[in-house]
């Protein structure tokens, strides 16, 4: 879950939902991204999929009693978030293993620093994984998987960038992922900088700096407005189970 705490609600989008959103823009720059690339299709699902062991944790969210908040994807337990990691990738690879092999490299940045005998049997099984999938395809290099993985991690990064910022944040209240700008791998085809910037124009228009160009879009974001109050009453599952879903619109340009 991705959430921002405001005074009286929380603003809580999920996961899968913020990776749908992370192929949504990606799709944008898919001909600056993969020129003569025959796994666009394969990195695309992985982008759009690499949240989808989440969604049945984001259902139903879990309560941190030692702050007072729901666990947000960044503070949920370790233990059980390699359960949900394992159970995406899974799902993944029965319809693309390569994608699976793509978001199993993206997990496992997440666990890496973990001295946890979990965290470490679930690295010993992805890296498994990985040289399994990769051994199928031979024609894929460490290079190029390589670059296939920093776009996962960029669309990523540019999804989190819009879901974890109040619409019209300053600079200097921007959330402190991006104080730098919103990281990018120098190996992307047309990327020269290892970040790009980005700022809010108004509460509706997000400047990005550093890309190639591309025509203004515009985006949906799926979110709660949950009751801290509602919350107090009857509790989180309840509370969230019964606030409706609403849609703030985006648009995007690149200067």
């Amino acid at each position: 879950m991705i959430i921002r705490n405001h005074d009286t609600e929380l603003i809580m989008i999920e996961q899968d939902h913020h990776a749908h959103l992370s192929e949504e823009m990606i799709h944008h720059w898919i001909n600056h991204f993969f020129k003569n690339d025959p796994f666009v299709d394969s990195v695309m699902y992985a982008i759009r999929t690499h949240d989808c062991g989440w969604r049945p944790f984001d259902k139903q969210p879990f309560w941190n009693d030692q702050t007072d908040m729901p666990y947000d994807f960044t503070s949920f337990p370790v233990i059980p978030k390699t359960v949900l990691y394992t159970q995406g990738i899974d799902e993944v690879e029965a319809v693309d293993p390569y994608a699976a092999a793509l978001c199993s490299a993206h997990y496992m940045k997440f666990v890496s620093k973990s001295n946890m005998k979990e965290a470490k049997d679930f690295l010993k099984e992805e890296e498994k994984r990985v040289h399994k999938i990769l051994a199928s395809y031979p024609q894929i290099d460490s290079e190029v998987f390589d670059k296939h993985v920093k776009i996962l991690q960029f669309a990523d990064n540019i999804s989190l960038y819009i879901c974890l910022n109040d619409p019209g944040v300053s600079q200097e209240n921007v959330h402190p992922f991006f104080k730098q700008g919103i990281a990018i791998s120098t190996n992307i085809d047309g990327i020269a900088k290892e970040s790009i910037g980005a700022h809010w124009k108004d509460e509706d228009t997000i400047i990005l700096k550093g890309l190639p160009y591309v025509k203004p879009f515009t985006i949906s974001i799926q979110q709660k407005n949950v009751s801290k109050q509602a919350i107090h009453e009857q509790g989180i599952l309840k509370t969230y189970e019964q606030t409706p879903y609403e849609n703030v619109d985006i648009q995007l340009m690149v200067e």
